[in-house]
Formats: C-alpha cells, sequence, structure tokens
C-alpha cells in the first residue's frame, strides 16, 4: 500500500515586491483575480485581516455554478507570511463544522532579486484519515489550486 498524498507546493515568481503579492492576497480590491475569468462578479470579496479573521468571495465557475469561498486566517505577517484555513462557513469547503480538519493553506513571500517568490504550501492535517486526504485530491483540489495560483500576474516595475 503506497501512502496517501497529504499536501503540495506551489512556487510562483512575480516582478513586483513582497507587499504587493500580500496585498494581492489581503485587500479586495485587489482580489479579483482569485475569480473564474470571464466570469461575472456578482459581489465583491470581503476581508477582515485580523487572526480569527475571514476572507470570503463568491466563485463562479460556470453559469449556473457558484459557491462561496476563502479562508479563516491563522497568522498574519505583513509582508512575509499569510496563514488561512480554506474554505467559508456555508461555503466550499464548509467550515461550519469547525477548523480542525480543514485544508490549511500557508503562503510565504520571499523577497529575491527582481521581484518575490511566492511559496504556496496547501496541507491536510495530520489527523485527518487518508481516505479523507484522498476525496481531496480526487476532488481535483491540487489541479484547482494551480490554475487559481496561475491567474495572479503582475506587469514588471518600470
Amino acid at each position: 500500500m503506497t501512502a496517501q498524498k497529504r499536501g503540495f507546493t506551489l512556487t510562483r515568481t512575480y516582478p513586483v515586491p513582497p507587499q504587493d503579492v500580500f496585498a494581492a492576497w489581503t485587500e479586495p480590491d485587489q482580489l479579483a483575480w482569485f475569480f473564474n475569468p470571464g466570469m461575472p462578479v456578482e459581489q465583491a470579496p470581503e476581508v477582515d485581516l485580523r487572526i480569527g479573521g475571514a476572507w470570503r468571495q463568491l466563485m463562479v465557475e460556470q453559469p449556473g455554478k457558484s459557491y462561496v469561498t476563502g479562508g479563516i486566517y491563522r497568522e498574519i505577517d505583513p509582508p512575509r507570511k499569510l496563514v488561512f484555513n480554506f474554505g467559508a462557513i456555508g461555503g466550499w469547503p464548509d467550515l461550519s463544522h469547525g477548523l480542525d480538519d480543514a485544508l490549511l493553506v500557508t503562503l510565504l513571500f520571499n523577497p529575491v532579486p527582481g521581484g518575490t517568490e511566492m511559496v504556496c504550501r496547501l496541507e491536510v492535517p495530520a489527523h485527518v484519515s487518508d481516505d479523507k486526504a484522498h476525496e481531496w485530491f480526487a476532488l481535483g483540489i491540487e489541479a484547482g489550486w494551480t490554475q487559481t495560483v496561475d491567474r495572479l500576474v503582475f506587469s514588471p516595475v518600470a
């Protein structure tokens, strides 16, 4: 029997300073990149940037299929680090039953010559069963996050 995958890491480099990439994840007027391109924006994202606060936004996958998503902040260290449980109360993934089994997203914004290296790590908590971890990956969580992160782009600083 092989071990079940329990997380993944996405690394991207942007031609802007860390505070710009951090802001793209934390300022409501900059979160539009997270939406599916070409889909209508039916409501503005909400951000309560504090430990225990949440960010929420309506994702429209296709006409007739939408859901609220977001996260509950666990750690905020501007502009270096952001940690949140992925999901939304009453949304997807649904966090109504608490954060103990929720996926954890860690974002590191590392300064590099000419910009920022962003490291995005998504992890299934250690106490969650391999069967549940398998369910997350069978749903396409890695492909979905890869598509989403790839929508974040910046123009080079002049």
